[in-house]
This record gives C-alpha cells, structure tokens and sequence, in this order.
C-alpha cells in the first residue's frame, strides 16, 4: 500500500459531510464487536497491541484461514444501522458512487478508542484498493506484511483524512498475498474501503483523489 493525498475537494465535502454528522452522534452504547475466546487465547489476551503483533500475524499465518479478520474491535455500518444514521449513509453512499462510479464498498467501520481489525488478508476479496480513513489526532496506524521481502511495515495515520491505495492479491497469487492490520490505538477511527476489480479504473479514481 501506499499513501497519497487527497486534493479533490468535492470528494473531501462528501467524506466531512458524513464525519460531522456522525462525530454529533451518542456512541457509547453502539454494538462494537468484541474480542472472543479462540485457539487457546483467551478474549482478554485480544488487545489492539497483540492484534497488530508480530506474534499474532505468526499464529494466523499458521493456521487455515479464510482472509477475513477473526478478532476485531469496532462496528461495520454495512451490517449496523440506528435511526439517526439511516439518511446520512444513504446520502454518503449515493454522493460517494456518483462521485466515483464505484458500486461497492467493503467496509464502513468505526473503531473505538482502542479498537482495532487483527492480521487478515482478504484473499478471498482480491482487487485494487481504496481505504480512506479518519481520526481527529492521527494516533493510530494500518500496518501490513510485505509480501515479497515478508516485512512488517507500519503507516502512520495523520490527523483527519488519509488515503492508502493498494492491490490484495488472490489465493492463487501467493507473492501478492497481502496480510494486513490496523490500530485505533487511544481515539475514535473511521475507515471507508472500496474494492475496484478494473486496473485502469482504480488508476483513474486515484488520479481524481489526487484532485
């Protein structure tokens, strides 16, 4: 993955849009998924830190998985709705598409303070990728494994918006695996995350993002 700015203005009022009115929003009480008992570990042994672990990437890389995150600490707006929110997600989705052209997003999750999305890879979801993510301070960071040299690579989130382009490959292209993480560490963090399946299509959505 790599970073780019984000210089089009009409796509920065659309993603402001949507944070001003959900940072207005009560979300103490939202249904955040929580960390489970699995393979041995206990939930409480599930910390945004060990998530993000070497150590974690290490056991999940061991075992059969199948390219979703089995631990995770947030809320996905695809499958969570509150009456307060219904309009401005239908709002975003329709300005973000006609922006775009793109007609399908892959996530819209919320991380508490704290929350974080453990080691994955997505290979069951391959494509070029668009990811962009919010957070007041920037404290916290998406890390991933390169696939060729194996190396850990952590990015720095900013404070607002930041964009990460990028291409998760699919089972049967084992050099472009690409395992991956992300950490809220101590704020709220808001991700949006675009599956585009045509090269040049991606190549130019990045170009308008660019502005």
């Amino acid at each position: 993955m790599q970073s780019i700015q984000i210089g089009n203005q009409e796509l920065l009022g659309i993603i402001n849009k949507w944070i001003n009115v959900l940072t207005q929003q009560d979300r103490s009480k939202y249904p955040y998924n929580q960390p489970r008992d699995r393979d041995g570990y206990k939930a409480s042994q599930f910390t945004s830190e060990f998530c993000c672990s070497e150590e974690y990437l290490k056991h999940m890389q061991g075992k059969k998985v199948d390219g979703f995150p089995e631990q995770t600490r947030g809320i996905d707006f695809l499958f969570f709705n509150t009456p307060s929110l219904v309009q401005p997600l239908q709002e975003l989705d329709r300005d973000l598409m006609a922006w775009s052209g793109v007609k399908f997003c892959a996530v819209k999750m919320l991380y508490p303070a704290t929350g974080f999305m453990g080691w994955h890879h997505n290979a069951n979801c391959p494509g070029y990728n668009i990811l962009l993510s919010w957070s007041k301070e920037g404290k916290g960071y998406f890390r991933y494994q390169d696939p060729i040299t194996k190396e850990l690579v952590t990015m720095k989130d900013s404070p607002g918006w930041t964009c990460k382009v990028g291409y998760y490959g699919a089972w049967h292209e084992e050099d472009k695996i690409y395992w991956h993480s992300a950490n809220a560490e101590h704020e709220e963090r808001f991700t949006l995350g675009y599956v585009i399946p045509h090269q040049g299509m991606w190549e130019d959505m990045v170009a308008d993002i660019e502005g």
